[in-house]
């Protein structure tokens, strides 16, 4: 019995000094990462029937006990992941709002700047301080355009560096696990011991790891734990690990992607599939907020410069020619597989830019359709092979226009509208004589009857007074000629018209067609709508043209003309001429003018032949050789309108008012440059607040969940101290009764002796 209980007191001094060292060993690993809890859990030795009753024999030391519980570490895994997924979309984000919000970095500032010297430029269109103005803030606003993209395109560098650094970070987490993994199984194997410490490391190894990209683990017989990346890539499986690799992506060598390499291929994993961790947040970072942004300055450089250049080319310069482009457009991006056929070709034209989304596009060929795809919602638009012949291809969409393409079965593209419209954003000139703020033809109307009378070459005193004409019954663009014969005193008409004189005396004679009419000094002559006074002496062959134009007397007016791409400046002194008829309600257009095309108001159009009269409604456009102009109001009979070509326009600020004006029109769907440009502030302002909201959010849910898990695997030092000293109490009480079992031997032996 005495031995017993020497031995039971060495089991409770076996147990005690254990247990005081698992203390210890959790007060040295508080701040190990990580580390959880142990405790020593004991048992008893069981017990022997002496006939009186069973006496026990000690203490069994049954395990040394980690304090883990799975679901909290689930939950901590999940919400670590969203944690640093947000955390990295928020820092990547932050700095692109930071840029495109700046009050005086942003595009803002430099848009309003150009309009106001365009502004200024109305106002004095022959200054030339007002002419390099226009052309020092178009430069400006170029170089705030390259500088945001600057920005952007940095932002996607760092992206693909990222990328790169999480995939040799995960690697060599996965080659971490592994070896964990094998150490785990050869010491359970070697003692049936959890190695707790081990699984600590392995345990902190995954929760890194998925602080980068989430994982799911699914726990081995062997003890080894399998890891799984993405939508279920094996990263380590048991023992074996498989590598990730970046490459660019097979379609954009600026884009770089992920792949699972396996021993024959490299299998590409979706960018939607990683959704957690640093690596995720980047991705989506990437695809929500990056391509968006540069894109949409690439849209709207692309559209201001077109809209710009279109209006620019409609004006003329100090030179007296048509404007030519004011900017540089980009052309849509058009990147080959890597893996189509060598004769594959795609060409893609921007045709509407006011059209133009802020997608990218991808066009597949199965053999027999092509599809494209809008990336940004999977809108697709197919042609079918076999109808390209009536007429499906050139295609068009959301303002690119496609022509048909050669490809093979399986050939892919990736399309890109605007990705470098901000990049390649520039000046096409650089001369303050080419800024074209005039408008390269005038419309006039007869504000006043002009008599057009010559008399050149007259050597007599003939004089002409109290000239006159009478719209009612003038002849439109007719002339009258009157010739005086010394020889017979009298005049001759040219051509021959009936003619009424009527003498100072009031009375009036009438003289047939080609008949001779005698001179009267005074008296007033009156043909064809024309009446004059001829007074004095005319010279023998003197002679007295008249070419009237008759002011005119309706509620009509003419527009500010304009020209198209078909416009060619007319000879010089050449007008168009429009004279209204009363009667018909016609315009009939002088022998210079050609064909005329009338745009409705409806949107209708009528096509006259060159000559023919044009039936008049208030509103409609006039087109011919280029030109345009409108009618409106209520012409009176034999009212005439004119356009022709501005010989002397330096002076002329048309095309520069209207170049102004594009700042509030609605050039973009339904937006203006400044609105279009404001809405991206927004949208990426907005994305920004969401993202920070819900990083703030997901890190109180973190720590809240490791707060609890600590409260139950952490190590408590105040805990941990009461915990030593009730072991060196324990230790102190099982030597006791070790002492008293050998008290009672040295009584037996005593007893001997």
């Amino acid at each position: 019995m005495t031995t017993n209980i020497y031995s039971i007191g060495q089991s409770a001094l076996a147990a005690a000094q254990a247990a005081q060292a698992t203390t210890g060993h959790n007060i040295s690993n508080a701040t190990t990462a990580g580390y959880n809890r142990q405790v020593v859990v004991q048992s008893t030795a069981g017990a022997i029937n002496y006939g009186y009753g069973f006496v026990g024999q000690g203490t069994n030391i049954a395990e040394i006990k980690r304090i883990y519980d799975g679901f909290l570490a689930k939950q901590v895994m999940s919400s670590q992941t969203a944690a640093s997924s947000m955390d990295s979309y928020s820092e990547q984000i932050g700095q692109i709002n930071n840029v495109v919000a700046d009050a005086s970095a942003g595009l803002s500032p430099a848009l309003q700047g150009f309009f106001s010297s365009l502004q200024n430029l109305s106002s004095t269109p022959n200054n030339d301080g007002a002419r390099q103005s226009v052309l020092s803030s178009g430069q400006s606003l170029v170089s705030r355009f390259q500088s945001l993209n600057d920005q952007v395109a940095k932002s996607r560098t760092n992206v693909n560096s990222q990328i790169t650094s999480s995939v040799d970070t995960i690697n060599a987490y996965a080659r971490q696990i592994q070896t964990l993994n094998q150490s785990i199984i050869k010491s359970s194997s070697s003692t049936g011991a959890a190695p707790n410490d081990l699984l600590d490391q392995r345990d902190q190894a995954i929760a890194d790891l998925n602080k980068i990209v989430k994982v799911t683990t699914v726990r081995q017989d062997s003890g080894a734990l399998s890891v799984f990346v993405g939508n279920g890539q094996p990263l380590v499986l048991g023992d074996t690990v498989s590598a990730l690799v970046a490459t660019p992506a097979t379609n954009d060598p600026t884009r770089l992607q992920i792949s699972y390499q396996t021993s024959v291929q490299k299998i590409l994993i979706p960018d939607g599939a990683f959704i957690g961790g640093t690596l995720g947040g980047v991705l989506q970072y990437r695809s929500e907020t990056l391509d968006q942004t540069q894109n949409s300055l690439g849209r709207l450089a692309i559209a201001l410069g077109t809209s710009f250049n279109a209006q620019h080319k409609l004006g003329q310069d100090q030179n007296g020619k048509v404007g030519t482009d004011f900017f540089k457009i980009a052309s849509p991006v058009v990147y080959g597989d890597r893996k189509n056929s060598a004769a594959a070709s795609l060409n893609a034209t921007i045709t509407d830019a006011s059209q133009l989304s802020t997608s990218d596009y991808s066009l597949a060929y199965d053999g027999s359709k092509y599809t494209f795809t809008r990336v940004s919602d999977g809108k697709q638009t197919v042609v079918d092979s076999a109808a390209i012949a009536g007429g499906k291809f050139p295609v068009t969409i959301d303002g690119v226009t496609y022509a048909a393409p050669t490809m093979s079965a399986g050939d892919r593209f990736m399309i890109k509208p605007t990705v470098a419209g901000a990049a390649l954003f520039g000046m096409a000139i650089d001369k303050t004589q080419l800024v074209a703020a005039g408008t390269p033809v005038l419309t006039s109307g007869n504000a006043v009857t002009d008599m057009g009378l010559v008399t050149t070459g007259n050597t007599g005193t003939g004089v002409i007074t109290a000239a006159t004409v009478d719209k009612a019954s003038f002849t439109p663009n007719s002339t009258q000629a009157y010739t005086y014969s010394a020889a017979s005193g009298s005049l001759s008409a040219s051509p021959a018209a009936a003619v009424a004189v009527t003498t100072n005396d009031g009375v009036t004679t009438r003289y047939a067609a080609g008949a001779a009419i005698p001179y009267s000094a005074g008296a007033t002559i009156s043909s064809g709508g024309v009446s004059f006074v001829l007074s004095g002496t005319p010279a023998d062959g003197d002679t007295y043209k008249f070419s009237p134009v008759p002011g005119n007397s309706g509620m009509a007016t003419i527009s500010s003309g304009s020209i198209d791409e078909n416009y060619k400046p007319l000879a010089a002194g050449t007008k168009l001429g429009f004279t209204f008829n009363g009667t018909t309600g016609q315009f009939t257009p002088s022998s210079a003018v050609g064909a005329v095309l009338v745009t409705h108001a409806d949107g209708g159009t009528t096509n006259y032949a060159a000559g023919a009269p044009i039936n008049f409604i208030a509103g409609d456009k006039f087109t011919t050789a280029g030109m345009s102009f409108k009618i409106t109001g209520v012409p009176a009979n034999g009212d005439q309108f004119y356009i022709e070509s501005n010989t002397d326009g330096v002076n002329d600020n048309r095309n520069a008012q209207a170049l102004n004006a594009l700042q509030t029109a609605n050039t973009i769907g339904t937006a203006s440059f400044q609105g279009s440009y404001s809405q991206l502030v927004s949208e990426v302002g907005n994305k920004t607040n969401e993202i920070n909201v819900t990083n703030a959010a997901e890190k109180s849910r973190l720590t809240a969940i490791q707060q609890e898990q600590q409260s139950e695997s952490g190590v408590n030092q105040d805990e941990e101290l009461s915990n030593m000293i009730k072991n060196q109490t324990a230790y102190q009480a099982a030597a006791k009764i070790i002492q008293a079992a050998s008290d009672m031997l040295n009584v037996l032996f005593s007893i001997e002796r």
